[in-house]
């Protein structure tokens, strides 16, 4: 009797998860609740920015430079810093009440997420699939949380992926520039046009489609305010990036040497710039190599919030799916598989208040930086195995 209750257990725990419905209806749930307590607390404060954000553009109001907005419990909100972009693709959610439309936002990000994940290219397996979105998914639930748009970033990478791949070139470098031109981060992924065939066709067809989005906000802009509006933006998001207040790699480098808020974009561009070179230089290697490509993905959306200037504990979701995807094609060795578990504690483990006390989180990851050092440690190993040794799964 004890034996097949074993069995029994051992096969429910299995199958539980052995289908792409029993999955998404998991991570759903999960929204529903957590949407339900922010919206019941009234802590849906980065919604509540969109929206604002959203309704100042279509009112006339410089939401940059002029944000006197006040949160549901009566307290500022915090800054807008999303592009003009973002304010005009963000008109649906506003058209709901606010409570409601939350809903919608979390549950509208959540299911791109799950989407862009589970539609990856056939080789990526199933099992491959699901390694993705649950060694992210606590991660995932903490920017649902905190109703940001990472899910959606993390998911336009993977789409642009997906597209490239299917010879849809077109669509894919849509899903970068609308993830370009609302946080930027998407836009370096437009490095792996080298990749890919009709190069030079779709480096046109960028700039063209650049243009348009660029010059979008003019459906409700003069052009006087055109490019006053962008300055602004520009000099709000300038004000904001302080490396000591975020989680990039310039956080432990500032409590040494402060005066790196003044060199950080120069170092970003500067390994950017070098992520590219590398690739041009076996540009022949990666184009005949699915998992080389994969690679590459894997390290640029790590670099994208390892050297951002405005990095979160919650954005570390772009990165941990980058991070996962990198792994399952990758040879791994004994090292490669102590440093995912490490990087999954530090980066998934000890954020979540629940799992971990808050005194022991702020000063592991707040006072120490294990989280970020040991993360730039492992995108250093990244690099070095995809650019420079044969080895792949």
């Amino acid at each position: 009797m004890n034996n097949f209750i074993t069995k029994k257990v051992h096969y429910l725990r299995f199958k539980t998860f052995n289908t792409t419905k029993s999955i998404f209806l998991f991570g759903l749930f999960f929204a529903f609740v957590i949407s339900l307590k922010e919206v019941t607390n009234l802590s849906y404060n980065n919604f509540q920015i969109f929206y604002f954000g959203s309704t100042d553009f279509w009112d006339g109001i410089n939401p940059y430079s002029n944000w006197y907005h006040l949160n549901k419990k009566g307290n500022p909100l915090d800054l807008f810093l999303y592009l003009p972009v973002f304010s005009i693709l963000f008109l649906p959610f506003t058209w709901f009440p606010m409570w409601l439309g939350a809903f919608v936002w979390n549950f509208f990000t959540y299911s791109i997420f799950y989407y862009s994940i589970f539609n990856l290219p056939d080789k990526f397996n199933f099992k491959d699939k699901k390694f993705i979105f649950f060694i992210s998914c606590l991660l995932l639930f903490a920017t649902i949380l905190s109703m940001q748009f990472n899910p959606l970033i993390a998911a336009l990478f993977l789409l642009a992926f997906i597209h490239f791949e299917k010879d849809n070139p077109k669509l894919a470098i849509l899903f970068i520039l609308l993830s370009g031109f609302t946080k930027v981060y998407g836009i370096f992924q437009l490095s792996m046009l080298i990749f890919y065939p009709k190069f030079w066709k779709n480096v046109g067809f960028t700039i063209l489609l650049g243009i348009f989005l660029f010059f979008l906000p003019l459906i409700k802009l003069d052009f006087s305010e055109f490019l006053p509006y962008y300055q602004s933006w520009f000099d709000t998001l300038s004000g904001h990036s302080r490396m000591q207040g975020f989680y990039s790699i310039y956080r432990p480098v500032y409590a040494i040497y402060p005066d790196i808020n003044k060199y950080a974009t120069i170092l970003s561009i500067g390994v950017l710039f070098s992520l590219f070179f590398l690739g041009l230089s076996k540009m022949k290697r990666f184009q005949n190599s699915f998992a080389l490509r994969v690679q590459f993905l894997g390290i640029l959306m790590s670099y994208t919030i390892l050297f951002g200037l405005s990095s979160e504990l919650h954005t570390y979701v772009i990165a941990m799916v980058g991070y996962a995807m990198w792994y399952l094609f990758t040879k791994t060795s004994k090292l490669d598989k102590i440093l995912l578990w490490i990087n999954f504690f530090l980066i998934a483990i000890f954020p979540v208040d629940i799992l971990c006390p808050v005194i022991i989180s702020k000063f592991v990851l707040g006072k120490l930086h294990l989280s970020v050092l040991i993360f730039f440690a492992t995108w250093l190993i990244m690099v070095y195995k995809t650019f420079f040794t044969t080895q792949k799964r």
